[in-house]
């Protein structure tokens, strides 16, 4: 049984793999969570400054400020940066057929043609729109709008049977 998905990795692809990336990751590894952590630090500091009427209470205030902006913005210049080594992909913009099988996966474009076996993507998630191969240091998103000859469900089952396999909602 062959499954075979069509696309064209563009920004969106590549922000939609990154989004997915951090969402099957445990709570505390999301990136605002992380960044969120890291300015709550500050916040007590200055909240003991005010409780404690420290004579310094106004230059925590402006530490506080800004090291809570510099934390929200590093969440979006993370994603950024990761974003830019990925659109430097040599797949990006180009007609990318991607089959699954019972042996592994088979990638071709104008570029490259490979083949992986299963044994390479030890785990993988299935979220409300594809399925999210893992493996150390790469990740492989499979949306199901580029699935051309078969079912989500069928998609799902094979790479069940190969994966250590979980659903995020």
């Amino acid at each position: 049984m062959d499954i075979t998905y069509k696309l064209k990795p563009d920004s969106n692809y590549f922000r939609k793999v990154v989004d997915r990336y951090y969402q099957q990751k445990p709570f505390l590894l999301h990136l605002h969570v992380q960044f969120g952590l890291l300015a709550a630090l500050p916040l007590l500091v200055l909240a003991y400054a005010f409780i404690t009427r420290a004579p310094w209470t106004s230059g925590a205030l402006v530490s506080a400020v800004l090291l809570v902006a510099v934390c929200a913005g590093s969440v979006y210049l993370t994603k950024a940066l990761i974003l830019k080594r990925l659109l430097k992909s040599k797949d990006f913009g180009l007609d990318t057929t991607i089959t699954i099988s019972v042996e592994g996966l088979t990638t071709f474009n104008s570029r490259v043609q490979s083949k992986i076996e299963w044994s390479a993507y030890p785990r993988s998630v299935r979220y409300p729109d594809g399925i999210l191969l893992l493996r150390a240091r790469a990740i492989r998103w499979l949306p199901d709008s580029a699935l051309l000859d078969s079912s989500p469900e069928l998609a799902t089952s094979l790479v069940q049977s190969k994966t250590d396999f979980r659903r995020i909602a």
